[in-house]
């Protein structure tokens, strides 16, 4: 019967503890930039796919389905090895020679993977809307995106609160994708760390832990932040009208 032996003191070592320290610090910043990047390019593609517009609304559906139905490792390669080639020669080189493109293209990669999943949520939040709280905007005179801006987006923000923290929680643990470009996040300093010392059960643990209590701690923010507050209430539209009068 094989007996394991941990020794934690192993996590201790200056250079090991560096490494882990180093991909803790890219993982989260990882997770950060992706994060806030998503959303933006959520709450956009959301609005275009509710767009009047038909060609806008088309080009936006079209691109979310794609996004939607590849996956998220295939974006953080995409943007890594293929867009600079698809760069004019001088562009592809000097990001290939960038020292942070790496972790720029897994920004990119991850933010576009998960904005595309978060305009569903936000769209599908924004299409509850009343109409009835849609009229009274525009009776006050607001325009589309003063529209958005004080009732759809709020509204939005606290009914789908749930799904948008699942999908954030989601991000955060795909950033160990990224250790397939070679970034050295998390995931990538434990492979490092068990490639030299054979011993992984202990740094793995420790990675396991990190990943589960980061993904707790946002669901648990991002509850607080945006807890649910119930719907707009006529009151409140016609205070954000004389706010923009």
């Amino acid at each position: 019967m094989l007996r394991y032996e941990f020794d934690w003191g192993l996590l201790l070592q200056p250079q090991f503890l560096e490494l882990v320290r180093d991909g803790l610090v890219r993982t989260l910043a990882l997770a950060l930039a992706s994060g806030l990047l998503s959303f933006v390019l959520g709450a956009v593609l959301a609005l275009a796919r509710l767009s009047a517009v038909a060609p806008l609304r088309i080009t936006a559906n079209g691109l979310a389905e794609l996004v939607r139905n590849l996956p998220g490792l295939f974006w953080i390669l995409f943007f890594y090895f293929v867009l600079p080639e698809l760069l004019p020669a001088p562009i592809g080189r000097a990001l290939h020679e960038w020292p942070t493109y790496a972790f720029v293209a897994g920004v990119l990669g991850l933010s576009l993977d998960n904005g595309a999943y978060l305009s569903d949520i936000l769209r599908n939040g924004m299409a509850r809307i009343s109409q009835g709280q849609r009229d009274a905007a525009a009776s006050c005179g607001m325009s589309r995106w003063q529209e958005c801006i004080w009732i759809l987006c709020p509204q939005s923000l606290r009914t789908m609160m749930p799904a948008i923290s699942n999908r954030m929680v989601h991000n955060f643990k795909n950033t160990s994708l990224c250790v397939a470009i070679a970034l050295p996040e998390l995931t990538w300093a434990t492979q490092q760390i068990e490639s030299i010392t054979f011993r992984g059960l202990e740094v793995t643990a420790v990675s396991t832990l990190t990943y589960a209590l980061g993904s707790l701690a946002i669901a648990f923010a991002l509850s607080r932040i945006f807890r649910q507050r119930g719907a707009v209430s006529p009151d409140h539209i016609e205070e954000a009208c004389h706010g923009r009068r």
